[in-house]
């Protein structure tokens, strides 16, 4: 009788911890494409649309000469078992929006 007992308790043990678990795994998936999802103005939006969501970090804000805002922002190239290659870019406001220039080392 015992042995009855105990196999139903983990019985329904283990499909509430399987319930939990999917119920979790739903709230990660909405998170994620909630995230996606967000539209960003300025810079973080030009940013996304032109490399990715998040792909780019923005490193340093430059002013020039004529006062002009701009930025310096990288992109990490990932590969296996090696450190990453960064590709930097400057990305300065204009008149008829943002545009992007590749910096050569």
């Amino acid at each position: 009788m015992l042995n009855l007992l105990v196999f139903v308790l983990i019985s329904i043990t283990l499909v509430l911890l399987g319930i939990f678990i999917d119920g979790l795994m739903e709230l990660h998936k909405k998170d994620e494409e909630d995230k996606k999802n967000i539209v960003r103005e300025g810079i973080e939006g030009y940013l996304d649309r032109t490399f990715g969501f998040g792909a780019v970090k923005i490193f340093k804000s430059l002013f020039d000469a004529e006062g002009n805002l701009g930025y310096l922002v990288y992109l990490p190239h990932y590969e296996w078992f090696k450190s990453p290659k960064y590709k930097w870019y400057e990305v300065f406001d204009t008149q008829s929006g943002f545009q992007h220039n590749e910096i050569e080392r």
